[in-house]
């Protein structure tokens, strides 16, 4: 049966054989949408081995998750530990900035006022940018792992991945974030239906995909 894929261009699609989600370049629509791991034990005399090199390569799939998923994690704690440093530093400064301006007409006060409104803003700004930038990062990350790994609602207590909760690890680990995830969407897509620049991934179903809107170097509706 022919298959529906674009030709001559790296695509993501199902194997039908495995069922795992892989790469494939076609050259004809009537290809085999099957993988290069499955070709070698195509047809009925081959099931036992067939059976046998699918679990590896579900094994493997599954060893490169949970990899991905215990680096999104340490991510998002070490960017967590990065904003809760900056911000204690900025309330510092401000709360010096607070007492120095004070006094006004003093010397102190003066200069305190204009580094307030030159050097330190701009140093303010510029670390709150980057903190967030790197949040989005480590939530990009949990977000995409989300996709594979959530509460399964035709299955209560079933991972969709088709693993018990508790059992599987991704879900976890985004069992303990998943609250600071739902907040940090609604916050960037607040921002993405103001115009500004947010951290949403370009496959958010909610980012917009027209080519020629404003945009940042991350492929992000500009700040304005």
């Amino acid at each position: 049966m022919p298959h529906r894929y674009p030709l001559h261009t790296d695509v993501e699609a199902r194997c039908l054989c495995c069922e795992s989600m892989q790469h494939f370049l076609f050259a004809s629509p009537t290809d085999h949408v099957v993988c290069e791991h499955c070709r070698r034990h195509l047809g009925d005399d081959k099931a036992e081995r067939r059976d046998r090199e699918h679990v590896a390569l579900w094994r493997s799939i599954v060893a490169a998750r949970d990899a991905a998923a215990a680096e999104a994690g340490e991510s998002a704690e070490q960017a967590a530990a990065e904003a809760a440093s900056t911000i204690a530093g900025l309330a510092s400064e401000r709360d010096q900035l607070r007492v120095g301006a004070i006094d006004g007409s003093g010397e102190t006060g003066a200069a305190l006022r204009r580094d307030l409104e030159g050097e330190l803003v701009r140093r303010a700004e510029r670390a709150t940018e980057l903190t967030n930038r790197r949040l989005d990062r480590a939530m990009v990350a949990l977000w995409r792992l989300q996709a594979f790994h959530h509460p399964d609602p035709r299955k209560p207590g079933t991972c969709s991945c088709g693993r018990a909760l508790p059992s599987c690890p991704e879900s976890r680990v985004l069992e303990g974030v998943r609250q600071e995830m739902r907040d940090w969407e609604a916050r960037n897509l607040a921002l993405l239906r103001d115009g500004k620049r947010h951290g949403l991934p370009a496959e958010h179903p909610e980012v917009p995909t027209a080519a020629g809107s404003g945009s940042d170097r991350d492929g992000r509706p500009s700040r304005r």
